[in-house]
């Protein structure tokens, strides 16, 4: 891996929590704890911001990040993050290893990332951050609800099964001119995925007031546990 970066979509126009991107958490906006991550990282060469927005490329540019000009049409509520990473692929000139680090994901943190980072080996395409899905789970099928388990085992004997966290994807260049769709992150179907497991409590992104609440609180733990 010659050159891998990292690559921060953080949009203007964010609709559940306005400015969600820039608002202050702990004293810091929100995707300072990423680019701080980000730039902690022994192994992501460049950190990028991909914004449409002057306000978060000036406070990013501020922080030690690079900047990537994201035109409107890649800004809208309807543009996949594929897409995002896809014009960012092109604009780098493929470097050989992209970093997609959400901003909503602030407990993630550099040693995770190089974690991450190093399941990359030469046969796998793509790498995805994920926590161990913990409930029983269940399907919709008509009116009804059917278990989607065969019996109901404590769960320390329940097969694992993971979901993903929204927080860390680790992909080569190739699978981004490779792919069509959003699972350029995975290519599920045609390519070789690893999953890296991390901590329930560093799986929590921000979609809503409430989330905000809940990691405003986990991340003064952890502040509070380094001191």
């Amino acid at each position: 891996m010659n050159r891998v970066v990292g690559i921060i979509p953080a949009r203007g126009g964010s609709k559940g929590i306005p400015r969600k991107n820039i608002k202050l958490i702990l004293g810091k906006p929100l995707i300072q704890h990423t680019i701080e991550a980000a730039l902690a990282s022994k192994r992501i060469d460049e950190v990028y911001v991909s914004t449409d927005d002057s306000e978060i490329a000036s406070i990013s540019e501020s922080l030690g990040a690079l900047i990537i000009d994201r035109p409107v049409e890649l800004a809208g509520d309807r543009v996949s993050t594929f897409d995002v990473m896809k014009h960012a692929e092109e604009t780098l000139n493929s470097p050989d290893v992209l970093v997609v680090l959400q901003p909503t994901s602030p407990l993630r943190n550099a040693q995770e990332i190089d974690k991450a980072i190093a399941l990359l080996e030469p046969d796998v395409d793509t790498v995805v951050g994920v926590c161990e899905l913990k409930k029983y789970q269940w399907n919709i099928n008509g009116n009804y609800a059917q278990p989607a388990f065969v019996e109901r085992l404590p769960r320390q004997l329940m097969e694992k099964k993971y979901g993903e966290n929204g927080s860390i994807y680790v992909t080569r260049s190739k699978t981004y001119k490779d792919s069509d769709s959003q699972l350029g992150m995975g290519i599920l179907s045609r390519g070789k995925t690893k999953l890296f497991e991390m901590e329930e409590k560093h799986s929590y992104e921000i979609d809503c007031d409430f989330d905000w609440y809940i990691i405003e609180l986990l991340l003064k733990l952890e502040l509070e546990n380094k001191e």
